[in-house]
């Protein structure tokens, strides 16, 4: 796949994401050469940031797939691409209490977890939500079932680990 001639659109890396490409997993590499392309704008947003980062700590810490140098080499190249592509755009307000109703209303739902829940309303209502059709912020990630609801509510996904990229 040629990443080098896609239309112009924001893509928003999840935590799963993210995690593959700041460290070295099976199966990353297209994800990787995606990541790298000159692709049209990237960002992820801040509770994924934070949730990137417990992601390399899980894999440092809890399952040795890491050593320490590889953890905190990681994580910085992941703070500073943070720092680097912020798009200084206002994002969801997480503590406003409509925000959270809409959160919780699909957690219920679509039985998925806040975080996620999180993720598809700043989809939704976020910084790059006007944007429309080809245009339309593709969100990309390694968790199948934040895809499918995702899908499931009209936004644009790529379930990269199993799934062709989308044209």
């Amino acid at each position: 796949m040629n990443f080098d001639a896609l239309p112009a659109r924001a893509n928003l890396f999840d935590a799963s994401a993210l995690v593959k490409i700041f460290s070295n997993e099976y199966g990353s590499d297209e994800i990787k050469t995606f990541f790298h392309s000159s692709s049209p704008t990237k960002y992820t947003t801040p509770f994924c940031l934070y949730e990137a980062l417990n992601g390399l700590k899980s894999k440092w810490l809890n399952r040795s797939e890491l050593t320490a140098k590889q953890y905190t080499d990681n994580a910085l190249r992941l703070v500073a691409w943070y720092g680097a592509c912020d798009h200084h755009g206002k994002d969801i307000e997480l503590t406003d209490p409509s925000v959270i109703a809409r959160v919780m209303e699909r957690v219920s739902r679509a039985s998925i977890d806040i975080s996620d829940a999180f993720q598809i309303e700043s989809l939704r209502s976020g910084y790059f939500s006007p944007l429309a059709r080809e245009s339309a912020t593709l969100l990309v990630t390694a968790d199948r079932r934040l895809s499918q609801v995702a899908r499931d509510e009209g936004l644009k996904t790529w379930y990269f680990p199993s799934e062709p990229f989308p044209e």
